[in-house]
């Protein structure tokens, strides 16, 4: 397993230190709740007296500000000496770094600097070890060696040395200080070697022309930093990583076209080849770095502005799960997007271990095969007219991202799966930033219009009719079905469990099929645990059961759709998210108790007229929603979204119409009778969410190895 850094273990003892020099520390911080503590911790953990905390917020979406002010009210009491400042923008400086690098200098009162970027962390002696060379007061630069280590602390790589020293010289291999002329055309003349600001103390000087100068680059702005700081000081290499520069999930690389990365490689090397004259080996690396460039640009006679006529449509979508039936549905429109003649292409967040060629055979493979582009990562490849959010953990990227137009493909509501704090919030505020949201169903739409005020279109549910249909060739058995799956906990399998015991003893000779799930279980009652099965075995399934049950406490499932089409009866729950697109003559919806839902299950089994109606109803409906039909609503949505930007919006209404299905005297009765046996029930679904979670970072480290 990987190594795990924790900055707390056998802290570093104090140096004691009568005239310290006057260390300013800077932390600009934007959407990093989750690691602004720790990073606070590495500053006040050093073993060198810092002088000041200058924190910087640019208008954090989540809850930063609250946990940093709660933060500073404990800094003040245990280090009463230390100078703090807590300043907020009134308006998000665009992506610019170097805006806050700039507010920090002219904030800051100590003679020397760490920006020490707000999601990563540092040795305890980082600064004690950084600050020595400055002893002499022509050093400028001091920094050292990065560690690059995940979300969660695991040490990733102990080393970054692969990544600046390109042609393996060993030149970092031990610490060394260096005129600022001697690194410039060494190492800065080449490439930019300084790659994390978290490593790095400054000597503090006016460098506002530099900083103002830095943002007219997309990605090398800190490169032109460094080498023009450095044109009348020295520098000093600790080989030691004492920087710990964290890759995480909400990481978001720069958002550049490669001929602009390029160019902007060009521009600073050529700048530096007119202040000083370069060895020939020196020009050789030179071209090398280019090199590694050219294979991303257009080929000769190409231009990558050119526009090939399509309109270009950018997803940004979590990783790939094998049987995501949500990332089946983007894929599914992204296919209609292709075939409709838009250009597609698929941004996923890094994880340290995939390349696209794995993310793209993921997708074939599981899902169906796409022919939009895949990438990891975002580094944006084209100009987009258009780019989707596909879930809550997608849309800060989706901020940041550079796109004419943005929107929302909301499959559920998200804030749904979290109990109610933070996390609930967080998710329920990513529909508040104006992205035209496009829905899976009618209630999704009508909750985005009513309740955060957004125009919102939406696709039906269908379901495939070349899979889903009557078989004339499957034997009715006097059975159900139901969907287990208690990895999700919209699923309410406790509820459903109860239900189907009270079914069972309430009508013994019932035939009960679980499905859709890989967890094994022991059960009370006698049932048959088919587990996930394929599309074409669900289909006979539903084909030899009378009554299907499938609960969502969310948006939908597609399933009661694909039941209907086979011409199974559904029980649900009545709930508001059920009320918007299931049709009252095709299903039952009974109140969410166990009760409640086992009475519907049993009017079902025993009135076999109305058990028919439904099954000839749900058949005739769905012939009307294949999944075509929502490729078309979908399809009518992007063109409104790129056009007029959804206008003349229909009002929404109810379909289902009926009271809820309520419990009957005798499933009540029954109900008393089963308490008396049953423990009380302890919701368990965090420690099966926690559990999985562990499971899945430790496969994720034994792939790294």
């Amino acid at each position: 397993m990987n190594k795990k850094i924790n900055i707390y273990k056998k802290p570093k003892k104090k140096l004691k230190i009568e005239n310290p020099k006057k260390v300013s520390v800077i932390v600009p911080n934007y959407n990093y709740a989750n690691y602004i503590i720790e990073r606070i911790d590495s500053i006040l953990l050093q073993t060198y007296p810092i002088y000041e905390l200058i924190i910087l917020d640019d208008c954090s979406p989540d809850n930063s500000v609250e946990v940093i002010n709660k933060k500073i009210e404990e800094i003040k009491k245990d280090y009463p000496e230390l100078k703090i400042q807590f300043v907020i923008n009134e308006k998000n400086s665009g992506g610019c770094v170097f805006k806050q690098w700039k507010k920090g200098f002219d904030l800051a009162t100590g003679d020397f600097i760490w920006i020490a970027e707000a999601d990563d962390s540092a040795a305890n002696n980082f600064v004690e070890e950084l600050i020595k060379p400055f002893d002499d007061p022509e050093m400028v630069l001091s920094y050292c060696e990065s560690a690059k280590i995940d979300g969660e602390n695991n040490l990733i790589r102990p080393r970054c040395d692969d990544w600046y020293d390109m042609c393996r010289t060993g030149e970092w291999n031990k610490s060394y200080i260096w005129t600022g002329k001697e690194e410039i055309i060494k190492h800065l003349s080449v490439t930019n070697t300084i790659l994390n600001v978290s490593s790095v103390i400054w000597r503090k000087k006016d460098y506002s022309k530099i900083f103002e100068e830095a943002g007219n680059f997309k990605v090398a702005g800190d490169w032109y930093i460094y080498y023009n700081i450095l044109k009348d000081g020295k520098i000093s290499w600790n080989t030691n990583a004492l920087n710990y520069y964290r890759k995480h999930g909400s990481s978001v690389s720069t958002d550049v076209k490669a001929e602009i990365e390029y160019n902007e490689i060009c521009k600073i090397q050529d700048e530096i080849s007119s202040l000083y004259e370069l060895p020939p080996e020196i020009k050789e690396k030179q071209e090398m770095r280019r090199d590694l460039m050219r294979p991303l640009l257009p080929k000769k006679g190409e231009n990558m502005e050119k526009d090939n006529g399509k309109k270009k449509i950018a997803w940004v979508m979590p990783h790939p799960g094998k049987g995501s039936g949500g990332h089946r549905t983007i894929i599914q429109n992204v296919n209609a997007l292709l075939k409709a003649g838009y250009e597609c292409d698929i941004y996923v967040e890094e994880d340290g271990v995939s390349t696209p060629q794995m993310v793209k055979d993921k997708i074939n493979n599981w899902y169906e095969k796409c022919d939009a582009g895949v990438y990891v990562g975002f580094d944006i490849k084209k100009d987009y007219d258009l780019m989707f959010a596909t879930g809550w953990q997608t849309i800060d990227f989706v901020r940041k991202l550079p796109a004419k137009k943005k929107a929302y493909f909301i499959q559920d509501f998200e804030p749904w799966f979290f109990p109610m704090g933070d996390q609930y919030l967080i998710t329920e505020n990513s529909y508040r930033f104006g992205y035209l949201p496009v829905t899976i169903g009618k209630w999704l739409s009508y909750k985005m219009q009513h309740e955060f005020n957004t125009p919102s279109q939406y696709f039906d549910f269908g379901a495939d009719l070349n899979v889903y249909k009557p078989l004339k060739n499957v034997e009715k058995e006097n059975a159900i079905c139901f969907v287990y799956q208690p990895e999700k906990p919209r699923r309410c399998d406790f509820i459903g469990l109860k239900a189907l015991k009270l079914v069972k003893a309430l009508r013994p000779d019932v035939k009960i099929y679980l499905y859709g799930s890989s967890a094994e279980a022991n059960f009370e009652f006698e049932c048959e645990n088919l587990h996930i099965i394929p599309t074409q075995e669900c289909n006979k399934l539903y084909n030899k059961c009378k009554v299907g049950i499938c609960m969502s406490s969310s948006n939908p499932s597609r399933i009661p759709f694909e039941m209907m089409a086979a011409g199974l009866p559904v029980v649900e729950l009545y709930r508001e998210n059920n009320l918007y697109d299931l049709p009252d003559e095709g299903v039952l919806l009974a109140e969410p108790t166990p009760e409640a839902i086992a009475s519907a299950i049993v009017h079902l089994l025993d009135n076999p007229e109305e058990c028919k109606k439904m099954s000839e109803f749900g058949q005739t409906y769905m012939k009307d929603f294949p999944l075509e039909r929502g490729f078309e609503q979908f399809l009518k949505a992007v063109k409104d979204m790129l056009e007029t930007d959804y206008k003349d919006i229909p009002e929404l209404k109810q379909m289902y119409k009926k009271e809820p299905f309520k419990a009957s005297k005798e499933s009540q009765e029954v109900s008393l009778e089963q308490v008396k046996q049953e423990p009380i029930y302890q919701d368990n679904h965090g420690a099966i969410y926690r559990f999985l979670r562990r499971i899945k970072r430790f496969l994720k480290k034994i792939l790294k190895h």
